[in-house]
């Protein structure tokens, strides 16, 4: 069973295809902006999805036990590490590597080193989740040109010791660097005026930052 979106729909809620046993195609219209949470979680006959470049939001755990899905094409493919790939423009996103997944864009997948992504000058934002989980990361240059770090996007980076926030940024998301237990320092520039909540909790440098007034006490919450 295969499922075509009507071109008037823009987003994919949480959980809408959660546990379809029996779709095994998807052609995602480029009407479609977002992909929520575990959107198609359990979806075990699914073997091929279609991921426009129109989306600008993947949610987490969006195809979590989709154990036949073992081919994707990705409009504007941009990296695949070893946990997650990356892809899309204006704004980066990602989604984790389902288990079985061996094809993309009619290619063997071949995984790189997280470390050796350079994130492109036409990237502006960080989207939510873009680095989460990325547990063999360890250091990471944001360019100039990104002014957003989305929600959770550097969540339990467990490895990130080292990250260089330029004075474009102007605001960091929710869960940010939550459990990034190794970054030790991190440099907060004025340019931000949007600090969200939890942002630095579980941080490695938590109580350094608490003495920077300018950081709202539920960053730490």
């Amino acid at each position: 069973m295969g499922i075509q979106y009507h071109q008037k729909l823009n987003y994919l809620d949480i959980s809408v295809l959660d546990n379809c046993y029996k779709l095994t195609s998807i052609d995602i219209p480029s009407s479609i902006s977002g992909i929520g949470n575990y959107c198609f979680h359990e979806c075990k006959s699914l073997t091929t999805i279609n991921i426009p470049s129109s989306i600008t939001s993947i949610g987490c755990d969006c195809f979590y036990r989709c154990s036949s899905l073992t081919s994707m094409n990705i409009d504007n493919l941009q990296f695949i590490s070893q946990e997650r790939i990356f892809m899309n423009e204006p704004v980066l996103i990602s989604c984790e590597i389902p288990d079985n997944l061996q094809i993309i864009n009619g290619k063997n997948i071949c995984k790189k080193d997280i470390n050796e992504f350079i994130i492109p000058s036409s990237i502006t934002k960080l989207g939510d989740c873009c680095f989460s989980y990325c547990s063999s990361l360890r250091s990471i240059n944001i360019p100039a040109t990104i002014n957003e770090i989305g929600n959770d996007c550097f969540k339990r980076c467990s490895s990130l010791r080292s990250i260089n926030i330029p004075t474009s940024i102007i605001k960091i998301g929710d869960d940010c660097f939550y459990g990034c237990y190794l970054l030790k320092s991190i440099n907060i520039p004025s340019s931000i005026t949007l600090f969200r909540r939890g942002c630095f909790y579980k941080c490695g440098c938590e109580e350094e930052l608490k003495q920077n007034k300018r950081i709202p006490r539920d960053c730490f919450e």
